[in-house]
């Protein structure tokens, strides 16, 4: 699926070091940023109920067990406002690992509930993705927006990311309510940023 904190000592990209953003003035506090813990997942069902009887917390936080992700949680006053996770392996499409092969992507960005959104949770949860894949030695990073998302994209390209040209297909698959399983297949292009530019702000 689209989008649509550096790592400790020990340089590993799942390592759980936190980081902090302010939010904006219209937040209780401060946004904290660190990967997902096993504890979270409870919680995060809680707040940020999975679709259908899809598993997604625990599906993402299976893949970084297995260090293919890191799936990062912000939390505003101990509650959940977003994921996302990244991809260090790439996006899955085979045009997109033909034009950038080892490419992290930043996948699955997501701020709930709606009224939270346009507050700087969401620029917070990519420039902490970002920290870590500049962290991990890489120097550009990616991330798919489906055609119809055109707020998402407006939000990508306004803080430094770039059109590449590169479309593919967005698939991915879950399970309805009824358990039935649903498979999607969404129009996409993907965007990239280099990592050794200075973030631009969001206006």
């Amino acid at each position: 699926m689209t989008t649509t904190p550096p790592p400790d000592s020990t340089d590993s990209p799942n390592s759980p070091s936190p980081s902090t953003s302010p939010a904006s003035s219209d937040s209780p506090g401060p946004v904290l940023i660190r990967p997902c813990l096993p504890t979270d997942l409870d919680i995060l069902e809680r707040h940020m109920p999975s679709p259908g009887r899809t598993r997604r917390h625990a599906d993402r936080f299976d893949r970084q067990e297995q260090g293919l992700t890191t799936f990062l949680t912000a939390w505003i006053d101990d509650v959940p406002v977003g994921t996302a996770q990244i991809l260090w392996q790439g996006c899955a499409a085979p045009e997109v690992q033909a034009r950038f092969p080892g490419c992290p992507e930043l996948n699955g960005l997501g701020i709930w509930p709606p009224d939270r959104r346009s507050r700087g949770i969401g620029t917070a949860l990519i420039r902490a993705a970002e920290q870590r894949v500049r962290d991990a030695g890489h120097d550009l990073i990616g991330l798919g927006v489906d055609d119809d998302n055109h707020r998402a994209a407006a939000l990508y390209l306004r803080i430094g990311y770039r059109e590449t040209g590169c479309r593919y297909l967005d698939r991915y698959a879950y399970l309805d309510a009824d358990g039935v399983r649903r498979e999607v297949a969404d129009p996409a292009r993907f965007l990239v940023r280099s990592l050794g530019e200075a973030p631009a702000r969001p206006e």
